[in-house]
């Protein structure tokens, strides 16, 4: 019988280690996203530390408290911005909630000894890609209301359905 990869072995935590790794990344996304306003950077440093103790502690409370503040941070973030950047920076934030979601119950569902890799992966290429279209879709509507074009939503369904095809591979 095969041996699965290091790759599909659980973190040290007994967590997927790429759904956690996927929701670390989304956590310094948005981080990096805020950055602009100190107000908002500390709120999404101390709510991405909510997310990491909920998922090193497995507390689904914790996780969503996090990635709520992290949402507020955005909101206040782009308060005078784009609706534009606001839609994209919310991106990261519920990856990070449905992935760090995910991995929470796959730990627990399958535990630590199951390779996990490839559904993580199609979870993951499934909710980016329900996001973009969506985002795409909401932000085409807001633009044609509005009454002007935009190639950024043609671009963003593109991207969804180029990843929608790949992960249909």
């Amino acid at each position: 019988m095969p041996q699965p990869s290091d790759r599909n072995h659980s973190s040290v935590s007994g967590l997927p280690r790429f759904s956690a790794g996927v929701s670390v990344v989304s956590v310094l996304a948005v981080v990096g996203l805020v950055a602009s306003d100190p107000a908002s950077v500390a709120l999404a440093v101390i709510s991405g530390s909510a997310v990491g103790i909920g998922l090193l502690r497995r507390s689904e409370f914790a996780l969503t408290a996090g990635v709520g503040g992290m949402f507020i941070a955005v909101l206040q973030a782009g308060a005078d911005g784009s609706p534009e950047w606001v839609l994209c920076a919310t991106v990261p934030v519920v990856l990070a909630w449905v992935t760090a979601r995910h991995a929470l119950r796959l730990g627990a569902q399958i535990g630590s000894a199951a390779p996990t890799l490839r559904v993580e992966l199609v979870h993951t290429v499934s909710v980016v890609v329900l996001l973009t279209a969506g985002g795409g879709i909401g932000y085409l509507v807001y633009r044609s209301v509005t009454g002007t074009p935009s190639p950024l939503a043609l671009g963003l369904l593109l991207l969804a359905v180029v990843a929608f095809t790949v992960s249909l591979r």
